[in-house]
């Protein structure tokens, strides 16, 4: 798994970056089998209703020619950066579980002769 981590100054803190770099290890333990490429862009925005926030913005790149992106935006960048993460988590969950069932379907297809 490559980590491509971009954005404002706030990218540039250590201890972002190593909060990114252990959540990537461990997506990449929880799915030993996907290969992946992340880009995580973090920003800063202000909203007029709910004032400063930091955008997180996740991009996975998957070996199948896929593409699943995140956005999470809170008051607290280790907040965003962990909500994307779990949003992340969860998406390549169901796109597993919905590959198994299409190679599971394909599987039970047997001819049948009259």
């Amino acid at each position: 798994m490559s980590v491509r981590i971009t954005g404002d100054t706030l990218a540039l803190d250590r201890k972002l970056g190593r909060r990114i770099n252990r959540l990537a290890a461990d997506l990449t333990q929880a799915a030993p089998d996907q290969q992946l490429d992340l880009q995580v862009r973090l920003a800063e925005e202000f909203d007029q209703v709910k004032g400063h926030r930091v955008r997180c913005e996740l991009v996975a790149n998957l070996s199948a020619k896929r593409q699943i992106v995140v956005r999470e935006a809170h008051k607290k960048a280790e907040e965003a950066i962990d909500t994307a993460f779990g949003g992340l988590r969860t998406k390549l969950r169901r796109l597993r579980i919905r590959s198994l069932g299409k190679a599971g379907a394909a599987g039970d297809l047997r001819a049948t002769g009259t």
